[in-house]
Parts: C-alpha cells; structure tokens; sequence
C-alpha cells in the first residue's frame, strides 16, 4: 500500500507540473500591462498642458497699439491768426450822442415838394450832427451864413447849439414867403409883432424870455436863428443876428 502510494503521488506530482509553470507564465504576463498604461499616460501631459499659457499671453498685448493710435489720430487745432488794428478808428457821432436828437419831425406844412424834401435832408442831418453832410449841402446851394462865414465854420464840434438851432426850427411851422417859406413865422413881418408867435419862440428854446424881451426893445423885430427854403428845393438860408 505503500509503494502503490508513492507511485500515484509521483504520478500526480508529474501531471501537476506542467500546469503549475503554464500559471507561472500567466502570472508573469498580467504583471507587464499595468507597468507599461503610465508610460504612455505622462508622456502625453506635459504636451497639452504647454501650448496653453502660450497662446494666452501672446492675444493680449496686441490690441493696445491700436488704442494709442486712435489718440494720436485726433488734429491739433489751428490757432485763429488775428491781426491787430494799424491804428484806432475815429468815433462816429450817432443821433444818440447828438445834442440834437430828440428834436422832433420836420414840419413842412405849406412847402412845395422840393421844399419838403430838402427840410427833410437838412432836419436828419442835423439830428445827427451830421456836419459833413450839412456843409455838402450847403455848399451845393450857396446857403447864406451868420457873418457870412463858410458851412464848414458854422457847423463844427464846438458849435453844438448850431446843429440844436438848424434842428428846432425846421420842426417849427413854416410861412410862405415870395420865395419859399421860413422858419419860425414871427422873423416875418407879417408876425413879427404876434405876441403869441414871440412866445413860440420861447417855448422851443431859441430864445429865453428876457432875451426876446430885450431883442424886440433892441432891434424891433425878431433877429435869432431863422431858416429859409425856396420852392426849388434850395436851402437859401441859416443865420442869426442882424
């Protein structure tokens, strides 16, 4: 029983063998795929994860040039050049600053057209100071002056009550005479005793009371300022005194 014992174990052990170095093989086999998954696994890693921050950082600073041109871009201003006055103008006399302008409208009652027309000139140049134009205009009609001095010594800056005259008595109403119309009416000898036509007088300034008092004593008649206009249009007259 013995022997027949150790010939099956020796059998059995014979038989057994092989199957313990096929388990061997396999054992050894399964233990090399796990060892080579990591390998490849880290090789592929560091690959992706560099390419990132590359294409990050290079995007950004390219807009900021663009941003600093459009500042420069905007044009500088071109400083307006003024050039200065060669010299300072002379002022220009207007009705405002005119001793004469708040004489009133010219009163032409009874004057022919021309006539009309001419008072109307002469009262707005008057109004105005407008000397330049009153010498013109009596120049071109040969107007008799007070102590026949020429218009353009009659009608200066130093003679403003001139331009006060010429004004009030064109606005004062006329009376016909042979050859046109004067002004005022009581320089006619029609009305040269009208008390009433004495005080007009007064009453628009060309004369003070006292003083009309003493010219009618003096002179017997009125010898202030006066105008005359003939029926042509031609200023013929603008004086005082005797």
């Amino acid at each position: 029983m013995t022997s027949r014992g150790t010939i099956l174990t020796a059998r059995l052990t014979r038989a057994a063998a092989p199957m313990l170095l096929a388990a061997l093989a396999l054992s050894a086999c399964s233990d090399d795929e796990p060892n080579s998954a990591p390998s490849t696994s880290t090789s592929q890693t560091p690959s992706t994860t560099a390419t990132t921050p590359t294409t990050a950082t290079t995007a950004t600073p390219s807009i900021t040039p663009t941003v600093t041109e459009t500042a420069s871009a905007t044009p500088t201003p071109t400083p307006t050049k003024s050039t200065p006055p060669s010299s300072t103008p002379a002022p220009t006399v207007t009705p405002a600053s005119c001793s004469a302008s708040k004489a009133g409208a010219a009163n032409t009652k009874g004057m022919s057209a021309a006539a009309a027309a001419k008072a109307k000139k002469i009262l707005t140049a008057a109004k105005a100071c407008d000397a330049k134009t009153l010498i013109t205009l009596a120049n071109a009609d040969s107007t008799g002056m007070a102590g026949e001095k020429a218009p353009s010594a009659i009608f200066t800056s130093r003679l403003p009550q001139n331009f006060v005259a010429l004004a009030t008595l064109l606005t004062m109403e006329p009376t016909e005479t042979f050859d046109g119309t004067i002004q005022p009416k009581v320089f006619s000898e029609r009305y040269a005793q009208d008390d009433a036509e004495w005080n007009k007088v007064v009453a628009a300034g060309l004369l003070t009371k006292a003083a009309a008092t003493k010219m009618r004593q003096d002179d017997g008649a009125y010898t202030g300022y006066r105008a005359g206009i003939a029926s042509d249009g031609t200023w013929t007259f603008f004086t005082s005194g005797r």
